[in-house]
């Protein structure tokens, strides 16, 4: 099983509450990080059960609310934002569009093999906060949640999940992939906020 593997696996659970970590505590190297625009990423092991790793990541995009949320809602342009998403489908969706079941696609780590996927349910309060549930898939375990809070000179964006695969991959591999993908992640929704930022400042 190798790290490739973990890591299509954490982009569907990015882009997709509960006992999740205190809120992060921020040293004065992480407000230099907040400031200068990049992500602070905390990830710490899930406690046993079927949770491998629990994540909260915190960043200051420069753009708008709306922005942002539209960044992390819309299915259709998702997989140019996230390369190992290769399609995003809504199933379900809720009366007024407060909630969804959508299905996440990812390549294989493996020519051989199927794409791989999850299934899960998103409740929505707009341009504030998201939150997932997984409900069937190739993953073991994932909830969590997006929170969008307006500050001077943007969004400040709180990303929180807990994460579980199956036995075959170890807990300590899990973690190692989100220390090293969120931080991705977080910057490919902070480039697209800020390239839809001008649309909204345009409604505004």
């Amino acid at each position: 099983m190798t790290a490739k593997l973990v890591r299509i696996f954490v982009t569907a659970a990015a882009v997709a509450a509960v006992s999740i970590p205190p809120a992060i505590a921020l040293a004065p190297e992480d407000k230099a990080r907040l400031d200068s625009g990049e992500p602070v990423v905390r990830v710490v092991p899930g406690g046993g059960g079927p949770i491998d790793g629990q994540v909260q990541a915190t960043m200051v995009i420069p753009a708008p609310a709306a922005a942002v949320y539209s960044a992390l809602t819309e299915c259709q342009n998702a997989p140019e934002v996230f390369p190992s998403l290769k399609s995003c489908r809504v199933i379900e969706t809720g009366p007024q569009a407060a909630w969804d079941v959508r299905e996440h696609r990812v390549a294989s780590w493996a020519s051989f093999l199927p794409d791989m996927s999850t299934v899960f349910r998103s409740d929505y309060v707009p341009n504030r906060s998201i939150s997932f549930r997984l409900l069937s898939g190739d993953i073991q375990h994932l909830d969590g949640a997006w929170t969008l809070e307006p500050v001077k000179g943007g969004t400040r964006v709180t990303y929180e999940a807990r994460v579980g695969f199956h036995a075959l991959v170890p807990s300590f591999l899990v973690r190692q992939s989100l220390t090293s993908d969120v931080p991705k992640f977080m910057a490919a929704i902070r480039d697209e906020s800020v390239r839809r930022a001008p649309r909204f400042a345009k409604q505004n």
